[in-house]
């Protein structure tokens, strides 16, 4: 009876821990009211560590003086001690830009083509953020996080009304959570501001066999 018991319950172990869970959010995103595009955000957690993110959006907005039509993809994956391999694609009628980022013998290597600059490096600090994660999970004050297109780390600053602010470059994105999720992001754009509202998310599990 003994040996039946622990069978079973090897058995609900292996598939508690075997599962696979994958969230999946969407987002419009809109210029002045309008909508001009959307942006879909996944989360994968495969067990023992591994998350998995992937960012992807299609845009086409009307400025003044021309159409900015862009594609946006980045992946990332992460083990239990931090950021694994990432990799940002821009697709644009500005050209085709892109960054990746690989963790070799305890650094990061840095290859990177982008609009104004062409460059490789080599990053010797931690990295357990990355933009894609702010999707899904709430910092807090002076998070240092990675932006994996600009390879370029910096901190999230918490703003007094409880929303948090990250700068990259000239780039300066504002975060609003509703309870620990993440509902609104403003990009501000000298010519227009891009927002990103939530619009639904859908939460799926699988035994990962």
């Amino acid at each position: 009876m003994k040996k039946i018991f622990l069978f079973f319950a090897l058995i609900i172990s292996c598939s508690v821990f075997g599962q696979h869970t994958t969230e999946l959010k969407k987002y419009a995103i809109e210029v002045a009211g309008f909508k001009v595009g959307e942006m879909h955000a996944t989360k994968k957690t495969l067990g023992e560590g591994v998350v998995k993110y992937h960012i992807k959006s299609d845009v086409k907005v009307n400025l003044l003086v021309y159409t900015l039509k862009v594609k946006y993809e980045v992946s990332s994956q992460f083990d239990k001690n931090g950021l694994v391999y990432s990799e940002a694609k821009v697709n644009s009628n500005k050209g085709d830009f892109f960054t990746t980022t690989a963790l070799k013998n305890g650094s990061y290597e840095v290859k990177s083509k982008q609009e104004k600059k062409e460059f490789e490096k080599t990053i010797n600090s931690d990295i357990n953020w990355t933009s894609s994660r702010l999707f899904f999970d709430e910092p807090i004050n002076d998070q240092k996080f990675y932006s994996e297109y600009y390879a370029l780390l910096n901190n999230v600053k918490k703003n007094k009304d409880g929303t948090f602010t990250c700068q990259i470059e000239n780039n300066i994105d504002k975060y609003v959570y509703e309870n620990k999720k993440l509902v609104r992001v403003i990009k501000k754009n000298p010519i227009k501001n891009i927002e990103l509202r939530f619009i639904s998310e859908k939460v799926t599990t699988d035994s990962g066999i």
